[in-house]
């Protein structure tokens, strides 16, 4: 009889393993809570990369065209034109900036959820006697350093812990 006894006791109870089966799936439930959050917290850490990326590549733009830099043509809120330039007349430095800012804007529009890019750009001396909008671009008209600051802020929504929106803000500060 005492071997029969014996066997009966090594195993588990059915009992025993509901509680069991119970216990883990409350830590895998805390295991698929913490994932949502880190994927949130990834898209979000994304789309601050890409606003970094977005507003250096303004920079970038700005530092190709002094002359519209000089002359203020930057300044301002992009948003999406219709900017266009042919051989029969070409792009002055105005509309190259313009073309710039139309460009940004859509880049905003597409990577970033409500994104709106602003820039404004403060001279620290006065427009250079050779610096005109009038002729066309050309790498052979040379173009001082732009000689100031420019913030270029790009603003646009993100979610939250709560499954709402926080608005972000990314202001770069540069001298192009």
């Amino acid at each position: 009889m005492n071997a029969v006894t014996k066997k009966s006791a090594q195993g588990f109870t059915l009992l025993e393993v509901l509680v069991a089966v119970m216990v883990f799936s409350f830590g895998l439930l805390g295991i698929a809570g913490l994932m949502s959050i880190s994927v949130k917290n990834n898209h979000n850490g994304y789309l601050r990369s890409q606003a970094n990326f977005l507003a250096e590549n303004m920079v970038d733009r700005m530092r190709a065209n002094p002359t519209a830099l000089w002359n203020d043509d930057y300044n301002g809120t992009a948003a999406v034109g219709t900017t266009t330039c042919t051989l029969a007349s070409p792009c002055t430095y105005a509309d190259l900036a313009a073309y710039d800012l139309e460009q940004w804007a859509e880049s905003l529009s597409f990577i970033l959820p409500n994104a709106q890019g602003t820039i404004n750009c403060v001279r620290n001396a006065n427009v250079p006697a050779n610096i005109t909008t009038a002729e066309p671009p050309s790498i052979w008209f040379p173009a001082p350093p732009f000689n100031g600051l420019c913030t270029v802020t790009v603003s646009w929504t993100e979610s939250n812990r709560d499954s709402a929106t926080d608005a972000q803000t990314l202001a770069l500060v540069v001298q192009p």
